[in-house]
């Protein structure tokens, strides 16, 4: 496009003075140019700016004309495409993302919230829970509806819309710069120059956040099911604490093998010289910065949680909801490192950052 849009500048000179004069453009031609230059074929379009180079500078005004009814006419084709919830996948999505955005926000004051262990209010939390992860169901499930074709539409639509933008600021004058005209850039440029393009790029942004939590999510998941030092508890605790982390958008957490080495040691400690407490009369593991230490944990621990009464993953998680310092460990935004220490009835967990 680059070079096309130069030629503007090279050709008029290169016509005689009389030439200049004389040649105008047909109505005919102006038709059928602006029919081209709406043409989702960018040979097409590239065929219509060609045609008032043929006609030297005299054109110009007609082709600023032409370009501008072209830019005109692609833009309410824009907001036809985005504005139709027959075309637009995601017509829906802005509405549900900012309830979404106000639930997480709201829901997550709760949790981090001191309520001593109050029943009614764990309850409380519980449902909170299910209708935050009713409503990340309902986003993540628009989000993989397929947009192959509507993605294809917009692109098409803001190139054009990039290409008459380009072209007008040749025939003002200006020096561009190298970048092509089909670049991401030059795209986000045309398409936020109008309002139906913002809408359709915000629109964008929420699917590949919402895209990348699962992706995150699954590949999290997966890593930890593959670690082959850790057995069927561990990785089942920590899926299920990642799913219900996911709801928040927080970081996930992945496991790791010294910390978990850490809190295993604790556990079967507790059970074996019979004590509860963080604090531990074993020597070289008083407390959960030592017993890290000892199992050559080579990161920062940031958190701990104990738990005696039942084998049960989910039982564990229960345990720790239910109780608030507990919780809050478990849905801290820094850590992104577990360890799960599971040992008959006894339970340890213990977060960390790289």
């Amino acid at each position: 496009m680059k070079i096309l849009a130069r030629a503007i500048l090279i050709l008029g000179p290169a016509l005689s003075s009389a030439q200049e004069e004389t040649r105008t453009v047909p109505a005919a031609a102006l038709s059928k140019a602006l029919q081209w230059m709406q043409n989702d074929d960018p040979a097409r379009r590239a065929a219509a700016y060609r045609t008032f180079y043929l006609f030297g500078k005299e054109a110009q005004p007609a082709y600023k004309r032409t370009l501008e009814k072209a830019q005109r006419l692609h833009e309410k084709k824009l907001g036809q495409l985005v504005d139709n919830s027959r075309s637009n996948p995601f017509s829906e999505l802005e509405i549900i993302a900012d309830d979404l955005k106000t639930e997480r926000e709201r829901i997550f004051k709760l949790i981090h919230t001191d309520y001593k262990k109050q029943g009614d209010k764990v309850r409380m939390l519980i449902n909170e829970m299910q209708g935050l992860k009713n409503k990340n169901e309902e986003i993540r499930k628009v989000a993989a509806r397929d947009s192959t074709n509507y993605e294809k539409s917009v692109n098409t639509i803001a190139l054009a819309l990039a290409e008459v933008k380009r072209e007008l600021l040749v025939l003002e004058g200006e020096e561009l710069p190298d970048e092509k005209v089909d670049s991401d850039q030059s795209l986000a440029e045309a398409l936020n120059n109008t309002f139906e393009g913002e809408s359709y790029l915000k629109t964008k942004a929420i699917v590949d956040t919402v895209r990348k939590e699962v992706n995150n999510l699954t590949t999290t998941n997966s890593v930890n099911a593959a670690a082959q030092w850790a057995n069927s508890s561990q990785k089942a605790f920590s899926k299920h604490l990642n799913e219900f982390r996911s709801l928040f958008g927080l970081g996930l957490f992945t496991m790791e093998e010294r910390l978990s080495a850490a809190a295993n040691g604790h556990s079967v400690d507790m059970a074996t010289v019979g004590f509860f407490s963080h604090t531990s009369p074993v020597k070289n593991k008083k407390s959960p910065g030592d017993r890290a230490r000892f199992a050559k944990f080579q990161h920062r621990w940031t958190g701990e949680n104990i738990f005696v009464g039942s084998g049960s993953p989910v039982a564990a998680y229960n345990a720790w909801f239910a109780s608030d310092g507990h919780r809050f460990i478990m849905f801290a935004k820094g850590p992104n490192l577990i360890g799960i220490g599971p040992h008959g009835r006894h339970w340890t967990m213990m977060t960390g950052r790289k």
